[in-house]
């Protein structure tokens, strides 16, 4: 079986945490602004979409189910579900923590194995999971927080033509363009730096309380690589309501002749913020 990379999930959330991130800071660390017609079209913006942060939700804890099956299938044509590595990932448990404040974590409860090949599957299967898992959770944060839209045009470069919006921020090495269309809704993430230019396009569901991004296209083009080189990237999230709240219910991730991830979320329990 040809190796599955799982490398590129690891650059687009680290790309799009950066992004997030300076875009808040700039939020956060200027002075409050006189109101102007840039925040208000931020707010107007930032209206539009669904936020834990405005609902009440502060974690929650959900038992992963990969599709072990599907995602040697990817790699190998010719694997049926009854393969001892296959067999052997299944019966590990594993619990994904999410948190509104804090770093999400990952549990990785496999059966007790000694023999080396099962142990070393075990040992990149983690690494794979939770470098997959820990990436989506980065970047879809943002997006379902209300964090993604800034608060704040203070110290961003903000420009409108008919069509569309833009914010524009550099930081360091770090360059970020934010593009709204004339609805104002998030059509692109563009984001160079020093390691891997990103270009992120999201889209999204109608809920009762806002738009809830259901998907995302990347393409990832590592520095000093060809356009011809990047990778794409396809992100897929099936949502489940749990006491109200909107958590994925499955959640593929496919690397463009690569790999795929198929990700099942069941016995989902959350937490409300402290009033």
């Amino acid at each position: 079986m040809r190796k599955i990379a799982f490398t590129s999930s690891a650059r687009l959330s680290a790309a799009l945490l950066t992004l997030c991130l300076i875009f808040s800071a700039h939020a956060q660390n200027q002075p409050a602004p006189k109101p102007n017609p840039n925040d208000e079209i931020l707010a107007r913006a930032g209206n539009l979409y669904y936020s834990t942060e405005k609902t009440g939700l502060d974690s929650f804890v959900c038992a992963i189910h990969p599709d072990w099956n599907a995602l040697f299938l990817s790699a190998d044509k010719s694997v049926t579900a009854s393969d001892p590595r296959i067999v052997l990932l299944n019966s590990v448990k594993i619990t994904l923590h999410g948190r509104r404040k804090g770093t999400p974590s990952l549990d990785w409860n496999p059966p007790a194995v000694q023999d080396k090949n099962s142990i070393k599957l075990l040992d990149d299967m983690h690494q794979a999971t939770e470098q997959t898992l820990m990436g989506f959770m980065q970047f879809w944060t943002p997006f379902v927080d209300g964090s993604a839209v800034p608060a704040s045009s203070e110290g961003l470069e903000m420009t409108r033509t008919e069509q569309r919006f833009k914010l524009h921020a550099i930081t360091g090495d770090t360059d970020v363009t934010e593009e709204l269309d004339n609805r104002l809704l998030l059509k692109h993430f563009n984001v160079v730096m020093s390691m891997a230019t990103v270009n992120f396009v999201p889209a999204y569901k109608s809920t009762d309380k806002g738009l809830l991004v259901n998907s995302f296209v990347a393409n990832i083009q590592p520095a000093g690589s060809p356009p011809e080189k990047a990778q794409e990237m396809h992100v897929a999230i099936d949502y489940q309501t749990v006491d109200g709240f909107p958590l994925p219910a499955r959640l593929n991730m496919n690397v463009i002749n690569s790999g795929e991830f198929d990700f099942s979320f069941d016995g989902c329990t959350v937490t409300r913020q402290a009033k």
